[in-house]
């Protein structure tokens, strides 16, 4: 270690936010709030950040028929809107019946945003910055979408939505890392916000970022950590620790690296919303690390807020501005850039059909999710029936697998290895 001096103390204190955090796969858990929000402290002395680690050194890492293939050079964006946002309010049906069922928190007609070629919906006027996508065929909405046998907790649902139904299994895009033949960069699949166990499988797992400005050594010397890395133990356990060291050190650099940028505003928070984060700032960070030499194809968006149980008229109008703002600004930059995106949205549920005493909505059932880039397929899928509910809520009557199947067909993965077989009942891409 050279010059380098590590006390029995500072190594524990090492182990306890580096190993855990990193190294065992132990970096997430299945709540909603897996990570934090932005800013939370966490056992480095910075925010709950982790890198992915990989199996034991001479343990069995399926090679299978998941790998990314020929489209490796696409890129997928995922978006979550953690705490169930309202579909109802959010693609609105020129139904008599929304009207009734929401006398103080319908939108009035005159301030829809209208959409090229359907007279059937209308989007949120929050929602006018992707109007553009829509007339330009790129962008797609699924009505109704959900889980069969909806569950209205938030712990359970997020579960289900992460990993792909099987609350027992590693979340569905981990299972692509863990099938990958050689390990990919340490920013090759990272979560900002939250998030993380949709990238947790069984033997590796992405890395989880909580904030920009967090992701960081804090006051522990990087060159400590690195030097913890040689020479290689051929004891199994202690080599995994070396090894995620080692992956901790790059993957900090790396993203350091890619937040260089001169017009990096990653870090744009919002101090009345829970958790702080904005779509605008995580976007925009998913955008720096996505044309930065870092190897980042995959990235996860979170953001909290959308349990509008009360007063939800003016909280999600701000929410789907900020969603729309962001989702644009993203894309001018994926374009100037060159990149062929997939980004789609996802929250745990929707909401009730019929307003609460609070002026909010409580959990629900189906809803609304966007699906965005040149290679998709746009229109309207799926339905949103006023006519025929599920105990008071929008009946799902499309299985969220069937997006996740247009995303692992984008990056060159299979579905049938990830997914147990194809959900083709909608065709979301053109390509």
């Amino acid at each position: 270690m050279n010059d380098i001096r590590l006390s029995r103390r500072h190594f524990l204190r090492l182990g306890a936010g580096t190993i855990v955090v990193v190294g065992l796969g132990a970096c997430s858990s299945s709540g909603a709030n897996d990570s934090g929000p932005l800013g939370t402290a966490g056992p480095l002395g910075t925010t709950r950040s982790s890198v992915p680690g990989s199996s034991v050194p001479g343990s069995s890492v399926p090679a299978g028929s998941t790998v990314p293939g020929a489209a490796g050079a696409r890129r997928l964006v995922i978006v979550q809107l953690n705490g169930g946002n309202d579909g109802l309010n959010t693609l609105i049906p020129h139904d008599g019946r929304y009207h009734d069922a929401r006398p103080s928190l319908a939108i009035a007609d005159a301030d829809l945003v209208g959409l090229a070629g359907t007279s059937e919906v209308s989007f949120h006027p929050g929602l006018a910055a992707l109007a553009p996508m829509w007339t330009a065929g790129k962008l797609a909405v699924v009505r109704g979408i959900g889980f069969s046998n909806p569950n209205r907790s938030h712990f359970v649902s997020m579960d289900r939505w992460w990993r792909a139904d099987d609350v027992h299994a590693p979340g569905w895009l981990g299972r692509v890392l863990d099938s990958m033949a050689s390990e990919p960069a340490p920013l090759y699949a990272t979560s900002l916000g939250g998030g993380a166990p949709l990238l947790s499988g069984a033997h590796r797992q992405g890395a989880a970022v909580g904030s920009a400005g967090g992701f960081t050594f804090g006051a522990l010397d990087p060159r400590a950590i690195g030097a913890l890395s040689a020479p290689a133990s051929a004891v199994p356990l202690v080599a995994l620790a070396q090894h995620s060291f080692a992956r901790t050190v790059g993957a900090v650099a790396d993203f350091d690296k890619a937040m260089k940028s001169p017009d990096a505003t990653g870090d744009t928070t919002d101090s009345e919303r829970e958790g702080g984060a904005t779509l605008v700032g995580g976007l925009d960070l998913a955008a720096k690390l996505l044309v930065s030499d870092a190897g980042t194809q995959i990235v996860v968006v979170s953001a909290s807020g959308f349990d509008t149980h009360s007063n939800q008229a003016p909280t999600q109008a701000k929410l789907l501005t900020d969603l729309a703002a962001g989702v644009s600004k993203f894309f001018d930059e994926m374009t100037a850039a060159k990149l062929d995106v997939l980004l789609v949205t996802a929250s745990e549920f929707g909401r009730r059909v019929q307003e609460n005493g609070s002026a909010g909505t409580d959990h629900g059932a189906g809803n609304v999710s966007f699906v965005a880039g040149p290679g998709v397929k746009g229109g309207l899928y799926g339905e949103m029936d006023l006519g025929d509910l599920l105990d008071g809520d929008l009946r799902p009557n499309v299985d969220p697998r069937v997006m996740y199947t247009a995303c692992l067909d984008w990056i060159g993965a299979d579905p049938v290895a990830v997914l147990g077989k194809r959900y083709d009942d909608v065709k979301l891409l053109s390509v």
